[in-house]
């Protein structure tokens, strides 16, 4: 089968760009053809809240990047070059509201005759501009087929249309960021002390993350583990002063450890691999790209009971849920220190080729 991947990929960096580069690696080992038609321009600069678009250590990545996001002429010209392709089939990645008028004139000009799927990532952002829902409508009104990474986002989507054309499959779990080290490895990689335990918070440092909760239930953490710290690793998509301004107030700062900056994709395994907790404290979400790491390097979790994070964690006992409060958060930390957690570990690898890429592009090829 001939087919043409719609969305960003190397040197762009973060969650969305991984997923289609592991997508791409995925379909080429099942022996189908595959285009790339990626950015040229993704984000204006002004609108770009990070420091930077691109991950430095990619490797070289061959794609057509063509697509001018702002540019409503540039579309006609992709929608152009794939029609010359002929392919069986367009699969296009949906993830912000900002996108939509792009990518939807682009499947849109796309011959008829051509089978058009999307992978919804979120259907409307954290922030919920009212715009949004008529922006979405307008993607899935002119694509064929859709399909979400969790539950939540299916039920947000079926709120706002009732489309019957969406299925929900699942976050796969990640192949590139390599296998799990030794903990005594991972810790003197990334200069931690040996015999401290570690908490993870990885990730974008966005409002509606909860990180403000973690930080104040560390104090509540110290009072049965003196012996703990607090890794926080991430970039800041907000201020970072109301963070270390919390830290310095509960007089917590020798037991934070922050790296605030983008972590490259080379470095991942060893901030897992040196914690021993992953929390999640979300205030809300449409999913987690963090869970999948999670499992993948078998990390226990502590996730707040919201839509998007219980579901997995319930569903296949991979950790421990808390009410969205720094107490509750404190109480399942201080759980999970004290147990060996073998069972949630054993559950871990139980999944890991449950929610493999290969199966993953076998159930998404199998329902188009």
């Amino acid at each position: 089968m001939r087919i043409v991947l719609l969305g960003p990929y190397y040197p762009f960096r973060g969650g969305i760009s991984d997923t289609n580069q592991e997508l791409f690696n995925s379909l080429i080992k099942k022996g189908h053809k595959v285009d790339i038609i990626d950015f040229k321009l993704l984000y204006p600069k002004l609108l770009f809240p990070g420091k930077n678009q691109y991950e430095e250590s990619y490797k070289f990545f061959k794609s057509q990047k063509i697509i001018n996001s702002i540019n409503p002429i540039n579309w006609f010209f992709v929608a152009k070059r794939i029609n010359k392709l002929k392919p069986d089939l367009i699969i296009s990645s949906y993830w912000t509201g900002f996108l939509s008028p792009c990518l939807t004139i682009i499947n849109k000009l796309i011959d008829k005759k051509f089978k058009k799927i999307g992978i919804i990532h979120n259907s409307i952002s954290h922030e919920k501009r009212f715009f949004e829902k008529i922006l979405l409508k307008f993607y899935l009104n002119n694509i064929d087929k859709f399909f979400t990474l969790s539950e939540n986002v299916q039920n947000q989507i079926n709120k706002i249309c009732s489309y019957s054309k969406g299925e929900t499959l699942f976050h796969p779990i990640p192949e590139k960021y390599g296998n799990r080290v030794k903990k005594s490895v991972a810790k003197q990689k990334l200069n931690l002390k040996e015999n401290f335990k570690y908490i993870l918070f990885f990730g974008l440092i966005r409002k509606y993350k909860g990180l403000d909760l973690l930080i104040k239930s560390i104090p509540l953490v110290l009072k049965d583990n003196p012996e703990i710290k607090l890794l926080i690793a991430g970039e800041n998509y907000e201020s970072i002063n109301k963070y270390t301004s919390l830290i310095s107030e509960l007089g917590i700062s020798d037991k934070i450890i922050l790296k605030n900056d983008f972590i490259k994709s080379k470095e991942v395994k060893y901030w897992f691999s040196a914690s021993d907790i992953i929390v999640l404290p979300y205030k809300s979400a449409s999913q987690s790209g963090v869970i999948p790491l999670s499992i993948k390097f078998k990390v226990p979790i502590v996730g707040t009971k919201i839509e998007g994070i219980k579901e997995i964690i319930e569903k296949n006992n991979i950790g421990f849920l808390t009410e969205r409060n720094s107490n509750s958060i404190s109480n399942k930390i201080n759980h999970v220190l004290k147990d060996q957690n073998q069972k949630i570990i054993a559950n871990m690898e139980k999944i890991n080729k449950k929610l493999s890429w290969n199966n993953f592009t076998k159930e998404l090829l199998k329902k188009i």
